[in-house]
């Protein structure tokens, strides 16, 4: 008898029994019962997707790691796993840094993103956001205000700031990186400079009965000195 899988002979079986017929030799047969207990079925389209997305820094590839366990119902590890088996997870740089590298990261750090500073020290982000948590520091953008943050000082709806932007009476400036506010933009940051050209050029705009008092003495009359 030949295996209806691979074609070829089945092997006998136990003298002390009686002959039966079989479809399978013995190597399909393990195999088919290993597949039958696997926990997580992986399919070729899986891999497919991880070699056509799975790429860039460590939030374009979360993003697909995410995507695909929304997919399929995958835990996080073997997703990552899967990644690993094809030759698609990033390798660590081993380099040891150097004072020069220390030196440039401490400047950047928090006036622009992760990917940014790699980009500029010839290193992976990886290795950048590595660093950066050993430090014990934060790698997030400190540097100017968000609207968020204008909202809060300003005591104004991000609508109407947002309405000054559109009109070209704040100007603002963009973090960069592969952060963004969620719809895919990125995110808007305004230096203390645009903001006092924007109070200064349009004060009719500011409620006083809003503002963060101790702010906005701050900003306008200790940082407002330093830029005159």
């Amino acid at each position: 008898m030949t295996c209806v899988n691979c074609g070829g002979t089945i092997e006998e079986g136990r003298r002390d029994r009686a002959p039966i017929e079989a479809k399978f030799c013995l190597k399909c047969r393990a195999e088919r019962r290993r597949r039958a207990k696997l926990k997580y079925n992986w399919l070729p389209q899986h891999d497919a997707y991880l070699r056509a997305h799975y790429h860039g820094g460590l939030h374009r590839r979360g993003r697909a790691i995410k995507e695909l366990m929304r997919q399929t119902g995958f835990p996080r590890w073997y997703v990552k796993r899967q990644a690993q088996r094809l030759g698609l997870t990033m390798h660590p740089d081993r380099r040891p840094w150097t004072p020069v590298e220390m030196e440039t990261l401490d400047k950047l750090l928090g006036k622009v993103s992760a990917a940014t500073i790699a980009k500029r020290l010839k290193r992976t982000e990886t290795s950048v956001v590595m660093k950066i948590k050993s430090l014990g520091h934060s790698r997030r953008v400190t540097e100017g205000y968000t609207i968020r943050d204008l909202e809060l000082c300003l005591g104004e709806d991000h609508r109407n700031i947002r309405k000054w932007v559109e009109r070209g009476w704040l100007r603002d400036g963009f973090q960069g990186g592969r952060r963004n506010n969620g719809n895919g933009n990125d995110i808007h940051r305004f230096s203390d400079r645009q903001i006092l050209n924007f109070i200064k050029s349009y004060p009719k705009e500011i409620n006083l009965g809003k503002v963060d008092q101790v702010w906005f003495l701050d900003l306008v009359l200790l940082k407002g000195l330093a830029y005159m």
